[in-house]
């Protein structure tokens, strides 16, 4: 379970780091994160968290494995941050180390679960067990978007894994055909017929509302986001602290 670290040798003050404004590009935080302003990673968390979190709770199988796996995957992008050519997407390159520690973690703990291809067709007919009638039953309007989220992140659960990552990834964090691929390291067709698929399982009622812009999925943020950036900076201090 993810938990607060404790540094003694340095405070960080978690609210003091924010999410940088729009028009300061990850190109800009990553040049002062160079530059030996270590804090300044602070803010790409800030900024990626939500996301990232979003793509690892779409593997792994609850909130704080998840959440422990983008923790992980800072540190090893914070460590790795030189291998980062660009000038393409470094959310997709942070989205590829997340997704590589989240199976990491699934193989040490062998509960890995990964459809085959052959698979794909046999779900063709699973969308039957999913009727638009009884999915869903709205409660009052000033309980809705609770319920309706919790409903919905209840289904994308039920998704099989393969399923619920390029889902998440396609119909979420609304990421084309090829970056999706190219994050999966899996082929453009691989990559429809699973949304197709997936889609057809959330088919009905709940594809509607999902379609509807304004429902959040997998959130995170609060003390939870705290407590990464935390973690993960102080990770980041000792072991600078190391090296002097």
């Amino acid at each position: 379970m993810l938990q607060l670290a404790r540094n003694e040798t340095q405070e960080l003050n978690v609210k003091a780091i924010v999410a940088p404004a729009a028009d300061v590009t990850d190109e800009d935080i990553i040049q002062c994160i160079k530059a030996g302003d270590v804090n300044a990673y602070g803010g790409i968390m800030r900024r990626y968290n939500e996301r990232l979190f979003r793509i690892a709770r779409s593997i792994m199988a609850d909130d704080d494995t998840a959440l422990d796996s983008v923790q992980e995957a800072h540190i090893k992008a914070y460590t790795h941050l030189h291998e980062y050519q660009g000038p393409g997407s470094f959310f997709a390159w942070l989205a590829r180390i997340t997704r590589n520690e989240c199976l990491m973690n699934l193989r040490k703990h062998k509960k890995e679960v990964l459809m085959q291809e052959d698979d794909i067709q046999s779900l063709s007919h699973a969308d039957s067990h999913i009727k638009p009638d009884n999915i869903i039953n709205l409660p009052d309007s000033s309980l809705e978007n609770k319920q309706l989220q919790k409903l919905i992140n209840s289904q994308i659960d039920k998704l099989p894994a393969d399923f619920r990552t390029v889902f998440v990834l396609r119909a979420i964090e609304q990421l084309n055909v090829k970056e999706t691929a190219e994050i999966l390291g899996i082929n453009k067709i691989t990559v429809k017929t699973r949304y197709f698929r997936a889609k057809r399982l959330l088919r009905g009622q709940l594809q509607a509302y999902l379609d509807a812009a304004g429902m959040n999925l997998y959130e995170v943020g609060g003390i939870h986001c705290d407590i990464i950036v935390f973690n993960v900076l102080s990770h980041i201090h000792r072991s600078v602290a190391k090296d002097l």
